[in-house]
């Protein structure tokens, strides 16, 4: 969404120079400062049944520089601890607590990254801007059908590519009443956000700005501490480099019940990794220029699986996972098939020996073979 929001404030003022200023962007300068990365929190809001919770979460990494983007959805029933509270409650609670200061805050203590900027809308507002955008094609996976009055939510829609209009995109999104749950919800999120990227950057969006302007300027649409200037600059950032290397990503985690609460337990073991590659400065595209094999040395079932992604939170290319020729290595070492220069880099993120064994007649160009010393990090 903020995608969305910075393009149609530089067509906005390029076709409307005398339209009156935005109330979201009626900030002097910018508050980038200069930086070409940073984070940025990215959430709808909820308003029904007289609460204000974030119905959806995005956590997005981006660099201006090396044009790539980030974006990780947590789960809004992911259960972590509430700074301030002393205990632990639902990630979607925070806002109604201490509003997207606490959101941040309760955000940050989690992963373990700094969010520099966030953008939260209401979902109503992004029903009327996914319409004044002309809608949105989507191929819908199953047929659905969900009704809730008390949250105003009314979701008809069949099996079948499709063009949606504002409340049906946003019904869409929201579904999460099947078997998939709320992970199945955040795939219909990502599906919704990557069609509404492509239409930014088209010129079909210049018909609608009348309609999208009238939207923006009304009070309260949104809450951020984003600058007109800083939409300006992140509007003309976006281009189809960018777009292409957008990609999405969830926080892994299972559902729970716990004192007869719905939860998702995030998987805490998968944190620094996801947080340390997505969300940190870890992950750069130019990283698939390596290829590697991962390799089980002790046995662990599945381990190979668990390590291939998180190697992937840093974008390198995992072309094989495979066994070791024996599961007696004590400690995991990075074997180095092919001269590179990620080898170092590769062996300390993972806590691993180097170890040096050229051979031109393999694909790869790194071995890395899990020993023991990770059984007790999956």
């Amino acid at each position: 969404m903020f995608l969305l929001l910075g393009g149609c404030i530089v067509l906005r003022y390029k076709f409307f120079p005398g339209a009156p200023p935005l109330v979201l962007w009626d900030k002097e300068g910018s508050s980038l400062g200069g930086r070409s990365e940073f984070n940025i929190l990215v959430a709808g809001l909820d308003g029904s049944e007289g609460q204000t919770r974030t119905d959806s979460i995005i956590v997005a990494h981006i660099n201006l520089k090396e044009k790539y983007a980030n974006l990780v959805s947590i789960p809004r029933d992911s259960r972590v601890e509430i700074p301030g509270y002393g205990k632990y409650d639902k990630i979607n609670s925070a806002f109604s607590r201490g509003g997207p200061e606490l959101t941040v805050k309760a955000l940050e203590n989690f992963l373990g990254a700094p969010i520099d900027f966030y953008f939260i809308v209401r979902i109503e507002a992004a029903m009327k801007l996914v319409d004044a955008l002309g809608g949105v094609d989507i191929d819908v996976e199953k047929n659905m059908h969900y009704h809730d009055r008390a949250q105003n939510l009314y979701i008809d829609l069949n099996k079948g590519y499709q063009h949606l209009d504002g409340r049906s995109a946003i019904g869409y999104a929201r579904f999460r009443h099947d078997a998939t749950g709320d992970f199945g919800r955040i795939g219909r999120q990502q599906k919704v956000i990557a069609a509404l990227a492509k239409k930014v950057t088209s010129f079909e969006i210049i018909k609608h700005i009348p309609a999208l302007t009238s939207e923006l300027v009304k009070n309260k649409l949104a809450f951020s501490n984003l600058t007109m200037t800083d939409g300006m600059i992140l509007s003309k950032a976006y281009n189809d480099q960018l777009r292409r290397n957008l990609k999405t990503y969830i926080l892994p985690g299972v559902p729970e019940t716990i004192s007869g609460i719905s939860y998702v337990i995030p998987d805490e073991t998968e944190v620094p990794y996801l947080a340390g590659g997505l969300l940190k400065g870890g992950f750069n595209p130019r990283n698939r220029m390596v290829k590697l094999a991962v390799l089980n040395g002790c046995g662990a079932p599945m381990i190979t699986q668990v390590y291939k992604r998180r190697l992937e939170y840093f974008g390198f290319d995992i072309i094989k996972t495979d066994n070791a020729r024996d599961f007696d290595s004590e400690n995991t070492v990075v074997i180095v098939k092919k001269k590179n220069p990620f080898s170092e880099p590769i062996a300390k993120l993972l806590g691993a020996e180097l170890r040096i064994e050229y051979d031109p007649e393999v694909i790869e160009d790194l071995d890395i073979v899990l020993g023991r010393d990770k059984l007790n990090t999956y």
